[in-house]
């Protein structure tokens, strides 16, 4: 809901879809191909410098929005750092059969700062232009409508499903179903099944009204805006520029 609403008030919110596109899958590209571990780092360093102090997207925001993705990029990289086996002369750390080597080390660093800085670029995206933007950029660049129509009905039933557990936590915590542990666990149950039943059906009912509409999600028009071609340099400038310095670094 924070990025959402980030998305609304951000400074670049009545920027074009386009020119945004160029900027953060550009820069996501770049995270997501580089095998330097300096470059990753300045490509999240650059995401963020722009999100935060560009557009504007609310600290609280940013941060809430990339702390799930963060949890799992450390996982992942635990798992490539932590090796099972005997001593080696590359160990940094050891106990028993369970070690870290520099080579390891070095690739968990380096995946989870790919990882991280992908992930940030995608955010920036999202954090500063709304869903139903970019599901209209989507059906302007020619994406098939199945593939929009998905994305749209997605959409809608997060905040559909959303306010339906809200309701019923309520309800629930009205009648002090949350008052001892016992109780939480039973009201927790007990909302997850009612929230999985309506999304169920819920999910019935647009498949229904899609269906009798063609296929055609009912998604607000949104009028395609004009393309700031100074911003498009720029950013083209930008993400060439690291670009070119992953290259360089790769070739060392």
């Amino acid at each position: 809901m924070r990025l959402d609403d980030a998305a609304w008030t951000s400074r670049w919110r009545r920027r074009s879809v386009a020119e945004k596109s160029v900027l953060c899958l550009g820069l996501l590209l770049v995270a997501a191909t580089t095998g330097s571990p300096l470059v990753a780092a300045l490509v999240g360093a650059v995401v963020t410098t722009l999100a935060l102090g560009v557009a504007r997207v609310p600290a609280r925001a940013w941060g809430a929005a990339l702390l799930g993705p963060l949890a799992f990029v450390l996982v992942g990289a635990l798992t490539i750092a932590v090796t099972v086996g005997g001593p080696t002369a590359d160990d940094l750390w050891r106990a028993g059969p369970v070690g870290i080597t520099r080579a390891a080390a070095g690739s968990a660093l380096l995946v989870a700062l790919r990882a991280t800085a992908a992930t940030s670029a995608l955010l920036l995206l999202a954090a500063t232009t709304p869903v139903v933007e970019v599901i209209a950029g989507l059906r302007r660049a020619g994406v098939p409508d199945a593939v929009v129509d998905v994305a749209a009905v997605t959409y809608r039933m997060i905040f559909g499903l959303l306010d339906a557990a809200r309701a019923i936590g309520e309800s629930q915590r009205g009648r002090l179903g949350y008052a001892t542990g016992r109780a939480a666990r039973r009201s927790i149950g007990g909302l997850v099944a009612a929230v999985l039943v309506r999304a169920w059906v819920r999910a019935g009912r647009l498949e229904d009204g899609l269906a009798g509409r063609g296929g055609v999600a009912s998604v607000p028009l949104v009028p395609a805006r004009p393309v700031s071609i100074p911003f498009v340099l720029a950013a083209a400038a930008l993400v060439t520029g690291l670009g070119v310095a992953s290259a360089a670094e790769a070739l060392r």
